[in-house]
């Protein structure tokens, strides 16, 4: 019997790099690759890139570095590098890393497969960095979705802002938007294959235009798909919250009541030096018009401390802006530095120490406020979608509003929307029962998978 070579991918970053390695994984399967969980028992390794933050590219040298004796043990072994380390640093991580056999940008995915066929035929380095090629032409149907419940489908490349201490506009480009027929098409065809969720991927998602149509369009068109049952999107920015946008929030059935708005900052004078293009006041406006149309809002944010030259006080007007907001979630970075950004001709002022006392304090403000939150929750009915198998008869779901609720109940549950009464909670997420009389409500089309 033939054994079918294998193939292991390791993903460092956000839901763009998340579905990036999805397509890999399918175009590997195309030929003739089956996936393993074990990085040892692979023919080829490809480690997918995040650059956003320094300890987020450390992860791949210390991933290469464990590779480097597994190379030396097995020749044969094909290493891949892609993302957004691949397309910041280029050939310099080979240069660091000479056990990497292909080196793919963020543009370039579609060349793994004919990289590794030449590595494997001993033809040396496979590199394609073409910051020019077409960032959508992996084949809808080519890409293996690591969720069988909910897909990500990618709306926009890019992004045209030039934050301070941000590296997307090096490694991803300016912002191009794809066809919305393409995308329409995309979400028709996973409802089809029986998913009932859809997110819309972008770095700054609801900046999408295309010929006319703005990010509202966009949600109206995918929204109106007949099968589909839940639509949400990720990653907004402040500057592209419009009246239109918050009216689709509102009116749009399927469209679901949450939304991550970064910040970053709560004092003006560290808004501007970040080049975040508003004020604190603006930031305000922009959660209150969203409040005054969908008063449910679930809302989280980033937040980034110990950016240069913020002081005690800058500090503080943060933690004053996560109270005022009372936001549903926040994810907290400490400031580094990152190659070719402006920032990083800045003085990194605040010591690393003072970083994780204020990384400490906005989590232990926001845990406590979660925790406030989701006691609250308690008895209530909430619609849950099961995606995930957490433990052996234990599942887990999402609220419309993205919160997490565990239950009791195994594989044949996922897919399927249960209206669950909530009956304990911690920070971080809802435990809920079915009881007689909540009912279970069928997903639309029965999960092919």
């Amino acid at each position: 019997m033939t054994t079918r070579n294998r193939f292991y991918i390791e993903t460092f970053g956000c839901q763009m790099n998340v579905n990036d390695s999805e397509k890999v994984a399918g175009l590997l399967e195309a030929e003739g690759y089956v996936a393993t969980t074990s990085r040892d028992a692979a023919d080829v390794v490809f480690i997918n890139t995040c650059a956003v933050r320094e300890k987020a590219a450390d992860k791949l040298y210390h991933a290469l570095g464990r590779l480097k004796k597994a190379k030396r043990e097995r020749p044969g072994l094909v290493v891949g590098v892609g993302g957004c380390v691949a397309q910041l640093e280029g050939t310099a991580v080979l240069d660091r890393a000479p056990q990497v056999d292909v080196l793919v940008g963020t543009h370039n995915l579609s060349s793994v497969p004919e990289l590794v066929r030449r590595a494997r035929a001993g033809h040396g380095r496979g590199v394609d960095l073409d910051r020019k090629a077409d960032s959508f032409d992996v084949p809808d149907d080519a890409i293996a979705h690591s969720s069988r419940v909910r897909a990500y489908v990618t709306a926009i490349e890019g992004c045209n802002h030039v934050c301070s201490f941000c590296v997307v506009p090096r490694t991803r480009g300016a912002e191009v938007c794809r066809d919305p027929d393409a995308i329409a098409e995309e979400v028709r065809s996973l409802v089809g294959r029986g998913y009932p969720e859809v997110m819309l991927l972008g770095q700054t998602v609801n900046a999408y235009r295309y010929h006319g149509l703005d990010f509202a369009d966009l949600l109206a068109r995918v929204d109106a798909i007949e099968g589909l049952q839940r639509l949400r999107f990720t990653t907004s920015h402040p500057e592209h919250v419009d009246e239109r946008m918050a009216r689709a929030l509102r009116d749009l059935p399927r469209v679901c009541p949450y939304l991550h708005l970064p910040v970053q900052s709560g004092a003006d004078r560290i808004l501007s030096a970040m080049r975040r293009g508003y004020t604190r006041a603006q930031y305000l406006e922009t959660v209150a018009l969203l409040r005054a149309h969908v008063p449910a809002l679930a809302l989280t944010t980033d937040v980034i401390v110990g950016y240069p030259g913020e002081t005690e006080s800058a500090f503080e007007a943060t933690v004053s802006l996560v109270e005022e907001v009372a936001f549903d979630g926040v994810f907290v970075f400490m400031y580094s530095p990152r190659p070719g950004t402006a920032a990083v001709r800045l003085a990194d002022d605040v010591p690393a120490d003072e970083k994780l006392r204020r990384l400490q304090v906005i989590n232990s403000m926001q845990q406590r406020a979660q925790e406030h939150m989701n006691r609250a929750r308690i008895g209530r009915r909430e619609q849950v979608l099961v995606d995930t198998v957490t433990q052996a008869g234990r599942v887990a779901g999402r609220t419309q509003d993205f919160r997490i609720v565990h239950l009791d109940g195994d594989e044949g549950l996922l897919g399927q929307t249960l209206e669950l009464e909530i009956t304990a909670s911690g920070p971080n997420s809802l435990v809920g029962k079915r009881s007689p009389g909540l009912a279970l409500t069928p997903p639309s089309a029965a999960p092919i998978f």
